[in-house]
């Protein structure tokens, strides 16, 4: 997914009968609020040895905000199926049970409806170790999918593609592993480069040689690094508008933190039997110049701001860079697999412990691994403290501790208290890709037909239907006064997606008027400049008086339908 879709909004009419546009006077504050909002923290406890601790209370842990305590407002624990314990006066949804039975998929309140995103990372991942992976991924899928839950599933192979958007049919994830594990994959490919890059470095007449070739395998690699953590940013971008608990399964085998530094041991080791060549640990200072510490953050960061918890896998196994050379007479050396596989695990282990989940690494019993996730899922606790704060879409630190110092607490790190207007955002990108069923407003949208600009661009008029009784309007002087705010993004058949372009407008009703307007729609139109094609209009509707909100979403098709 990427933003090269040009899209241009542009307004048109946006009058209804007894409605007065006031487009160039601003309406001055209407009414004083308080934005209150409660913070979520989803925590899972453990003793030493990884066994879930349940039946904790509020009082047992304490929470800081950018170093400050945080009084918990809201605490509810779940344990398997069994009801979540609520504190005093707790909302009904948090309180409610996970359901079983015939109507468990109703019954589940929406914020502990699980989201499991599939990440395969087929530009790193050697299909011999993928493969092992998804089978045993398969048998998670098959037992911790429940009713009210849903999977998707993405590939990255230098392009990012949604294999299976988020459905709660099984059936068709496990379908969908089954292919992927027929595919084709970069990790055989990996190999055979680095082993051809130890073979230049060995064969080296000086050391300034060695470091050339080792210097243009490193940016091969930060390359490719970049690529990755730039694509799976995006798609965890496009789920920020995405309500309940969202977890995303990362297998790979290609994020290291200094990218190529395993080259440069190796020529540090290999200096050792090389005359002339430097020693000392030189070579390893070149690597410092591909250190990819801030990327590999800018993912926890991105999943933090958009409530995801991270369980990345290193599909490599025990067997991960433990390869001799065929065309040498002796394998790399132990100094060298090590200096590989932690560059290349370290990460993932930053990435889980600033989530809140954990990395599997170094073991081929991947059914352990998700065991782990399902327990994690299985027994944890919600915290919740009140933000009084400006919502200035600013990332605070978050820390969660335990009373009882012999409890192992694993917790997001971060977070950020979104504005109205970012959230806005995020929910309209997520209404582009994947069900959004929120529609207070009761909005609806009609198009008109295409007209041709160019060769490759059309113009397409939109109308935004708003019911007028769902609107709050607020009495000002001798009329009535109400504003909403529109947000509108588009996204072509490739999934090629425009930004989000944002219009206010207000109104005012002469109070006789209203009566008249009982039943009726407020009809604001646009017309939208997008790629010749089939096209996914999505709209969302704030009030501005009541931030109430409305969501809905569109395809049409951009061609000369004459």
């Amino acid at each position: 997914m990427n933003r090269k879709l040009l899209s241009a909004v542009l307004a048109l009419a946006v009058s209804t009968p007894a409605v007065l546009a006031q487009e160039e006077t601003p309406i001055g504050k209407l009414v004083e609020t308080i934005d209150v909002r409660v913070i979520n923290i989803d925590v899972v406890v453990t003793d030493k040895r990884g066994n879930p601790i349940t039946g904790l209370s509020a009082d047992d842990f304490i929470i800081l905000e950018n170093g400050q305590s945080r009084t918990i407002s809201n605490f509810y624990e779940i344990d398997n199926s069994k009801k979540p314990r609520g504190a005093a006066g707790e909302p009904p949804a948090a309180s409610s049970p996970i359901a079983t039975g015939a109507q468990e998929a109703e019954e589940t309140p929406q914020n502990l409806r699980r989201k499991f995103i599939i990440f395969i990372d087929n530009l790193s991942l050697n299909p011999l170790n993928r493969n092992h992976v998804v089978e045993t991924m398969k048998k998670f899928v098959e037992s911790s999918v429940r009713p009210g839950d849903q999977a998707m599933v993405a590939t990255w192979n230098r392009s990012m593609k949604i294999r299976v958007p988020f459905t709660g049919d099984t059936t068709q994830i496990l379908q969908m592993l089954d292919v992927v594990k027929g595919e084709s994959s970069f990790g055989m490919h990996n190999l055979s480069e680095r082993k051809s890059v130890e073979s230049q470095i060995r064969d080296s007449r000086t050391y300034e040689e060695a470091v050339v070739a080792a210097r243009g395998y490193a940016q091969s690699v930060e390359h490719d690094v970049r690529q990755t953590i730039t694509a799976l940013n995006a798609l965890m971008g496009t789920l920020a508008g995405v309500d309940g608990k969202k977890v995303l399964v990362l297998t790979t085998e290609g994020l290291p933190m200094q990218a190529g530094k395993e080259m440069f041991v190796f020529i540090d080791d290999m200096a050792r039997e090389k005359t002339g060549w430097q020693r000392g640990g030189t070579a390893l200072m070149e690597a410092t110049h591909f250190d990819s510490t801030g990327l590999i953050q800018s993912i926890a960061r991105t999943a933090n701001a958009n409530g995801i918890t991270l369980y990345p896998l290193h599909a490599g196994g025990l067997s991960a860079y433990s390869h001799g050379s065929a065309e040498q007479s002796r394998p790399t050396s132990f100094i060298v697999q090590q200096a590989a596989l932690s560059n290349h695990t370290d990460s993932l282990h930053l990435i889980a412990d600033m989530t809140g989940g954990i990395a599997t690494v170094g073991t081929n019993n991947f059914l352990a691994a998700f065991n782990r996730i399902e327990k994690d899922l299985d027994s944890y606790y919600s915290l919740g403290y009140r933000s009084g704060t400006e919502r200035v879409d600013r990332q605070r630190r978050i820390e969660v501790r335990a009373k009882n110092r012999s409890h192992v607490v694993r917790a997001r790190r971060s977070f950020v208290e979104k504005s109205t207007r970012t959230e806005m955002n995020d929910r309209v990108i997520a209404n582009l890709f994947y069900d959004n069923t929120t529609n207070d407003l009761r909005v609806f949208l009609t198009t008109g037909r295409p007209i041709q600009i160019d060769a490759q661009t059309f113009r397409v008029p939109l109308e935004i239907h708003i019911p007028m009784e769902t609107l709050t309007l607020l009495p000002q002087g001798e009329v009535m006064f109400g504003g909403f705010s529109v947000f509108v993004g588009v996204a072509n058949k490739d999934g090629d997606m425009s930004d989000v372009r944002e219009q206010s407008h207000q109104f005012q009703i002469p109070p006789p008027e209203l009566e008249k307007l009982k039943g009726r729609h407020y009809t604001y139109a646009l017309e939208l400049i997008m790629e010749k094609g089939r096209n996914r209009i999505s709209v969302g509707v704030v009030d501005d008086i009541s931030n109430t909100t409305g969501f809905e979403r569109q395809e049409v098709l951009a061609a000369d339908l004459r």
